[in-house]
């Protein structure tokens, strides 16, 4: 098995179990949006959402190099910063639900780890040059398999992003008031 088509596995599997962790529990179950001291949990969710339909395709749809491999890093440390922050934050956000679920828990633990697969996969699968600013912005075409899934991914994606935001300014009077000036 090579590692691109390793690499798109763990990504469709981090996808899905985000897909009910994002969706169900933080949106549907639980309305972290609507919740006060929940709100700034959202927020950090919103920016997540915001960077990996960006992240994915640059790393998945086409197989860039040079300046967009470098932007699709830096995307990746960023989603990791904000992920390190929710970490933190999900203490306090959830104190009044009786803390996150075992299921929660694992499920977040399992998206960490199939993120850390997945991007260290694709990025390992790089050649040497493709990290070259003076490189081709574009290397060889992915596999029709690789490229499917990262625009499907990608496409999905963007809906969900403009839901988070959608119910950060449908509750925006408490949640911009959420962050600290």
């Amino acid at each position: 098995m090579t590692l691109e088509i390793s690499s798109c596995i763990f990504l469709v599997i981090f996808t899905l179990i985000a897909s009910i962790d994002g969706l169900y529990f933080h949106i549907f179950k639980y309305r972290l949006y609507e919740r006060k001291d929940s709100q700034k949990e959202h927020l950090l969710h919103s920016f997540n959402s915001l960077f990996f339909p960006f992240t994915t395709f640059l790393l998945f749809a086409e197989n860039f190099s040079g300046i967009l491999l470098w932007l699709a890093v830096i995307l990746t440390l960023i989603t990791l910063f904000i992920e390190f922050w929710d970490v933190f934050e999900e203490r306090k956000s959830r104190t009044s639900l009786g803390g996150l679920t075992s299921l929660e828990y694992a499920m977040h633990f399992a998206m960490a780890g199939m993120r850390a697969v997945f991007t260290s996969l694709i990025l390992a699968n790089k050649p040497w040059f493709a990290w070259s600013l003076s490189g081709p912005i574009l290397l060889y075409n992915y596999a029709d398999y690789t490229r499917y899934i990262g625009y499907s991914i990608t496409l999905v994606g963007i809906p969900i992003f403009i839901l988070h935001f959608f119910l950060i300014f449908k509750t925006k009077r408490n949640i911009l008031n959420s962050i600290p000036s």
